[in-house]
């Protein structure tokens, strides 16, 4: 990665003038240089390999013109073609504060990327990238600096990611969508509690995750993983009008876990296996809710260039000591196609299947759930678009409501989402995300038919 960074220190573009013809003064050997001139020698000498005639005419120029981007340039070139990066990256760091143009900037924050990558330092080389790229002044030299921010994180041993959204929804408790408890086959009517039906509201989402690469090869990854999921909600005026006593932190909740991944290539067509193991714990309403550890194993199986096949099957135990959560045991698998049609669009289809068992027959049940996904190579105008469908069935063979529902509780679910990207709206390299989600369960109890609509506003990584 450090010849790969003194090439492209290289090819940077200096923003100094033409050289003009150097002149004499006095007939003597004096030769006194104007600002453009000291410019055009320090260029020369940083080509030359005169790292410290480079420097010291920086360092000339920089006690005529204390605010000269270039001279702050020129030191950091010096120091980074040396093999320095320590010493250019402060010099590389006030060019760019200093900068006047967009070019300046451009090429200042690439040289601060290149002075973090050379020293290994991946991570603020992206950070540092990410602004070359707000900087760049034209299509041409961004497209070069999305390469080396990929190329970077490529590289990089830690990978960072992260999500924000914000989203108006008709039901943030998961309530149900009618005032009476009905239990078919069962000749009884239930009222339910205004904070058991839908509330409107709020919902903010953060999720953070992160990969840190212990060994890699040819042939096989390991890394280690950590994720946190954050769910905040505000219940609206109509919600708390509807249900005075209910507050918003009740359905407020967070995810955390960690684990460790292995992936293993096993032949030169791309057969790849991955097993996994993580551990994890969730929290409700500010309160601790469940731990949990799960292990899984997936098979992907490419199929020509186009086309790809996935296996893969996992098994999952959530405790709880003294909660109200009780131990569940969870087995499933799933299998999946995806195929790039000749305009690059991608399907995709999955099948999955779940059984879980508990002592706790409310939470014993089974299911199985059907995917499909399509996006669009290709923009609309200033939109990206990729949608998704999904449909689930799910069963509780021993649920009662007082007394045994009669061939137990069923449900069945749908959800559909749209996702529309403006790519040309670009901020450091990220872009908004308008997500349209809609959710709908119909079931035999009918505290559970619930309808959710929602649409939110977020950022993702344009590249």
């Amino acid at each position: 990665m450090r010849r790969a960074a003194l090439s492209l220190c290289a090819a940077l573009t200096f923003w100094a003038p033409a050289p003009p013809a150097l002149s004499q003064q006095g007939g003597g050997d004096e030769v006194v240089l104007s600002l453009p001139q000291m410019r055009v020698a320090a260029m020369r000498a940083v080509s030359a390999g005169q790292y410290e005639i480079a420097i010291n005419l920086a360092h000339a120029m920089l006690a005529a013109h204390p605010d000269d981007s270039f001279s702050h340039f020129v030191i950091a070139q010096a120091f980074l073609r040396n093999g320095q990066p320590t010493e250019a990256r402060p010099a590389a760091k006030l060019s760019y504060r200093l900068a006047d143009t967009p070019v300046q900037r451009h090429e200042a924050a690439r040289l601060a990327a290149l002075s973090e990558a050379m020293d290994e330092r991946f991570l603020p080389a992206q950070f540092w990238l990410r602004r070359a790229v707000q900087a760049a002044p034209d299509e041409k030299m961004r497209a070069r600096t999305v390469r080396e921010f990929r190329a970077a994180r490529r590289a990089a041993k830690l990978h960072l990611t992260f999500g924000l959204s914000v989203a108006p929804s008709s039901n943030v408790n998961g309530g149900a969508s009618e005032e009476l408890n009905v239990v078919d086959g069962v000749p009884l009517v239930g009222i339910l509690s205004p904070d058991a039906q839908a509330l409107s509201g709020y919902v903010a989402q953060g999720d953070l995750r992160a990969r840190y690469r212990l060994r890699r090869s040819e042939w096989s990854q390991t890394q280690l993983h950590g994720a946190l999921q954050v769910r905040r909600v505000t219940l609206s005026d109509e919600a708390r009008d509807k249900a005075p006593n209910a507050k918003g932190s009740t359905y407020n909740s967070t995810l955390f876990d960690f684990g460790l991944s292995h992936t293993q290539k096993l032949n030169e067509a791309g057969t790849l296996l991955t097993g996994g193991g993580f551990l994890g714990r969730t929290w409700y309403g500010g309160d601790p809710a469940y731990d949990y550890g799960r292990a899984s194993l997936t098979l992907s199986q490419p199929l020509g260039d186009r086309t790809s096949l996935s296996f893969g099957g996992l098994y999952q135990e959530q405790w709880n000591d003294g909660g109200p959560y009780a131990d569940v045991e969870t087995t499933g698998w799933q299998a999946g196609v995806t195929h790039y049609l000749t305009n690059d669009d991608r399907l995709s289809l999955s099948l999955a299947r779940s059984e879980s068992l508990s002592d706790n027959t409310q939470q014993t049940s089974d299911g199985d759930t059907l995917s499909l996904g399509y996006a669009r190579a290709e923009p609309v105008g200033p939109v990206r678009i990729s949608a998704a469908f999904s449909a689930t069935r799910k069963a509780y063979p021993d649920y009662r409501v007082f007394i045994p529902v009669p061939g137990g509780r069923e449900d069945t679910e749908y959800g559909a989402t749209l996702d529309l990207t403006l790519h040309d709206f670009d901020y450091y390299g990220f872009v908004p995300n308008v997500r349209l989600q809609a959710e709908r369960t119909d079931s035999n109890v009918s505290r559970f038919d619930t309808e959710t609509f929602s649409i939110s506003i977020g950022f993702e990584s344009a590249f």
